[in-house]
């Protein structure tokens, strides 16, 4: 019996389709600083690409491993008081100090996790809470070394347009190497143990997965990422404070945006970061219609992830899926044009969310 090599043309297309979107989109992001952005979106891009680093960074534990951590601002914190500190009383350049702020965090987040990571679910969640608060309040008081309070004052790189490229492209240098560390993990031993892990620890701990060593990996990897972000973040901002770079919403910003776009999945911290951003940032500074909607962007946001999480439970990424697989049992589109694949995909994308609100209708008996 002979098989039909069109079904496996197929598949070698839909599976060469991801890549080829990642390197137009990687291409976009290269050469926007040659079209001369204005300083307002060099500044959201570069948000955008330190939040996408955070949430890689909170994919990793509470994505991969099942670990939903709420204190991995304490990484970011401790990145960002790295390069400060270096910066300021030693006088050692940014380059260097980053690495070593993302190896300060992993080191920190190895010893602390040994014993939060016995604990699971909400009492993980909690535990990790008070530590961060528990970082913030000993940075805060450590004063002899990080100024307490006072915080501390990096100076400006300079010229504007050299800094603004400059951390351009670190930040977005940084998400390309959590992109790579994550996709390489996640096809070791390690992925695997804690892909078991989130599946069912007990029976991963059986079948003999170390899953204290797992974990804490998990861990130490998501700190070195975040706080990285935080050791960017200090000499972009060129100042810093326990109360600015400890504040818990950069720990809810980085869950939100893996969960918009699929934890536990590749592209989904970068794509619940760039729509989170993005749609924050117009609530803020767009006006549509001439309305302002700053004072009520909070509220707005909110109801907007909401509906996102109800519609979308597995992230976008997950609908995109769905969408592109009822594209393709579409036999209409066989030789069909752009337009027309286009119109396919949408409509398989209504479809997708219409199986997965029926879904939700039986699961929570909405």
């Amino acid at each position: 019996m002979t098989t039909s090599p069109e079904p496996t043309t197929r598949n070698r297309r839909r599976s060469r389709a991801p890549r080829w979107l990642a390197l137009i989109a990687l291409a976009i992001f290269v050469v926007i600083p040659a079209t001369g952005p204005s300083g307002f979106t060099y500044r959201t891009l570069t948000a955008m690409f330190l939040l996408i680093v955070t949430a890689q960074g909170w994919n990793l534990i509470g994505g991969y491993t099942g670990y939903a951590a709420f204190g991995n601002v304490a990484f970011f914190g401790l990145g960002a008081y790295t390069t400060a500190i270096l910066m300021f009383r030693f006088d050692w350049p940014f380059l260097l100090t980053l690495p070593l702020g993302g190896l300060i965090a992993a080191l920190y987040a190895a010893l602390v996790g040994l014993p939060v990571l016995r604990l699971r679910g909400h009492y993980f969640a909690i535990a990790t809470l008070g530590v961060a608060e528990a970082t913030r309040e000993i940075v805060a008081w450590w004063t002899p070394v990080t100024y307490g309070a006072t915080g501390i004052s990096l100076p400006f790189l300079k010229p504007i347009d050299f800094a603004q490229n400059f951390f351009y492209y670190i930040t977005l240098g940084m998400v390309l190497f959590g992109l790579a560390l994550t996709w390489f993990l996640t096809r070791r031993k390690i992925g695997y143990a804690w892909a078991a892990i989130r599946a069912d620890e007990d029976g991963a701990k059986m079948l003999g997965v170390n899953t204290t060593a797992s974990k804490v990996t998990a861990f130490a990897l998501a700190a070195f990422l975040t706080g990285l972000a935080g050791s960017t973040y200090a000499y972009y901002n060129s100042f810093i404070a326990p109360e600015e770079v400890f504040k818990i919403d950069r720990t809810l910003q980085a869950i939100l945006a893996s969960v918009l776009g699929g934890a536990g999945t590749l592209a989904g911290p970068v794509v619940g970061a760039m729509i989170f951003q993005l749609v924050n940032a117009f609530l803020i500074f767009g006006k549509p219609f001439g309305i302002d909607l700053g004072q009520f962007h909070v509220t707005i946001l909110g109801v907007f992830i909401v509906l996102v999480i109800v519609f979308t439970p597995r992230g976008l990424i997950d609908l995109v899926i769905r969408a592109a697989r009822e594209a393709q049992r579409d036999k209409a589109i066989e030789g069909a044009g752009m337009l027309q694949r286009l119109g396919a995909f949408i409509a398989g994308g209504g479809r997708a969310t219409r199986t997965i609100l029926a879904q939700n209708v039986r699961q929570f008996r909405i």
